[in-house]
């Protein structure tokens, strides 16, 4: 009799393991079929964050007020020590407080094909989301989030905006991948769901030497020095007066080839810091295609998975910096209507960095509707626009040069080539510039300082605006821009300047002649 009961608890336990364990797929957590008679299973109950959620919320408030928070503690350490304990204590009590029972009184569940938020401390706020109206999941993980196996969720709808409908700060991995699973089922069948399991999806991962090379070819150096100098904008005020006189005048006093070097190294340094940032943030980086999204996974110290549906891609981009061109290596991107996505990056990247001549082939895989034309397709900007490309680019040079020459004749050669490299962007935007018409496809190729590429469709434009000045006139020359629906519901417009009179007519009556087919239902 105690064999038998022995034998059905070990058999208990055994389901229960297999139950909760998590399988990770593919770079991706699958759970296996849960138990709905097992309350840990169902989502139907309201459900409470982890209470690690009461750290992250810690942290976001300290962030959010550490500016005043920081001008009125040096004041207060300035009259009186007693009062600046009494001050951060009172503080750090109210936060703690506030933390605890904000937790307290949040709950989520999946009930009748929604998702139900409940929040509130004083005033009590119920959500209720359909399922047919979430748009995509995304799971993030941070370190401190790893740390404790746990997950961010962020769920987005079309009126999300910058920032996502509903984000829950701090859940386990199985009930972040639970919480998917369950928003995403209600929106196919089981057989859908069990057909797409059984086919294996077409996936792509970086390699170490591809994700080194996008390092070293990120151009992050000036993003890195640029960020640097406004963060010292902001502290500078904070410097004593007399160290930061000391210290100009010791830099002033050092020889001028120390400076180079030291200027030299410095640089070399920040390359080191845009390598190593690339690779944190892409490393491990895949992509899949499922049967209405794509699904990408990244990071290494911040794993984040995002989900793309097809129908919210407007276009889809091919992006190649000066920098990259000479090796033929380009990024892919996609511009997706509303949402909220990486604030680093207006555009999710679809892959960070592939040889040039790799690029249709992953278009085709995994995007196969925007395939980007060829450059013996793409129809050339006419010469007669050149001179305006030039001038534009170097006539705030060719302006500073005359005064550089007058004041300091010995520093003239700065101007100088600051105009010659001018020039040459330039020639590059005209010489790059170009477009291509196939059906119902527009493929616009421009230049500022990075060549962009972008394929998209006419049901996705929004407008199209042709635009004269009294040159451009007189020559039968126009410039001409679409606008798309960007992150955030925002308007993202590509210009193709000073083409012929001839070509903007062309694209413009295209969008007309295309939009009416389309409204008669052709």
């Amino acid at each position: 009799m105690c064999k038998e009961q022995d034998h059905v608890k070990k058999n208990h336990l055994e389901k229960n393991t297999q139950i909760e364990q998590e399988v990770e797929v593919e770079g991706h957590f699958r759970k296996q079929d849960p138990d709905p008679s097992n309350p840990k299973d169902s989502l139907e109950k309201p459900r409470r964050l982890h209470p690690a959620a009461m750290y992250f919320n810690l942290i976001k408030v300290i962030k959010e007020t550490i500016f005043g928070l920081g001008i009125g503690l040096v004041f207060t350490l300035k009259e009186s020590l007693f009062y600046f304990v009494i001050f951060v204590s009172i503080f750090l009590l109210l936060l703690i407080v506030s933390s605890v029972l904000s937790w307290l009184r949040f709950t989520y569940r999946v009930e009748e094909n929604e998702l139900r938020i409940e929040q509130g401390v004083f005033i009590r706020k119920k959500r209720y989301i359909s399922i047919n109206r979430i748009h995509k999941i995304d799971l993030t993980a941070d370190v401190v989030h790893r740390l404790f196996k746990l997950t961010k969720v962020q769920i987005d709808t079309a009126s999300s905006g910058d920032g996502a409908e509903v984000m829950l700060s701090a859940v386990t991995i199985a009930d972040g991948a639970r919480l998917r699973q369950a928003l995403q089922s209600g929106k196919k069948s089981t057989k859908m769901e069990k057909n797409q399991e059984d086919t294996k999806n077409p996936t792509k991962k970086i390699t170490w030497k591809r994700l080194f090379i996008a390092g070293t070819t990120s151009g992050s150096v000036g993003f890195i020095l640029i960020a640097m100098l406004a963060g010292f904008s902001q502290i500078e005020d904070l410097i004593p007066r007399k160290i930061y006189n000391s210290t100009f005048v010791w830099i002033t006093s050092l020889g001028i080839v120390f400076i180079i070097g030291f200027i030299i190294v410095g640089l070399f340094v920040l390359w080191l810091l845009g390598i190593a940032g690339t690779m944190i943030k892409y490393g491990n980086f895949t992509i899949e295609k499922r049967e209405k999204e794509l699904f990408i996974k990244r990071g290494l110290l911040e794993t984040k998975e995002l989900t793309i549906p097809f129908d919210r891609i407007q276009a889809v981009g091919i992006e190649q910096s000066i920098i990259r061109q000479p090796f033929k290596f380009v990024r892919i991107f996609a511009v997706v209507a509303g949402g909220s996505f990486d604030q680093s990056e207006p555009f999710p990247v679809l892959f960070p960095i592939l040889r040039e001549k790799e690029a249709e082939q992953f278009l085709a895989q995994f995007t196969s509707e925007h395939n980007i034309a060829t450059d013996t397709d793409l129809v050339s900007l006419d010469k007669r626009g050149r001179k305006y490309y030039l001038f534009s680019m170097s006539i705030l040079f060719i302006l500073g040069l005359i005064p550089v020459i007058y004041f300091f004749p010995a520093y003239s050669w700065i101007p100088i080539i600051l105009i010659i490299l001018s020039l040459t962007l330039g020639w590059l935007q005209h010489k790059d510039g170009g477009y291509f018409i196939s059906g119902k496809r527009i493929t616009i190729r421009r230049r500022r300082l990075n060549k962009v590429t972008i394929t998209t469709y006419h049901r996705r434009i929004q407008s199209i605006e042709k635009s004269q000045h009294k040159l451009q006139a007189i020559e039968k020359m126009a410039t001409t821009g679409i606008s798309l629906i960007g992150s955030g519901g925002l308007g993202t417009h590509y210009t193709l300047r000073h083409l012929t009179d001839e070509d903007a007519n062309k694209i413009a009556d295209w969008y007309s002649y295309r939009k009416t087919e389309d409204e008669n239902g052709i």
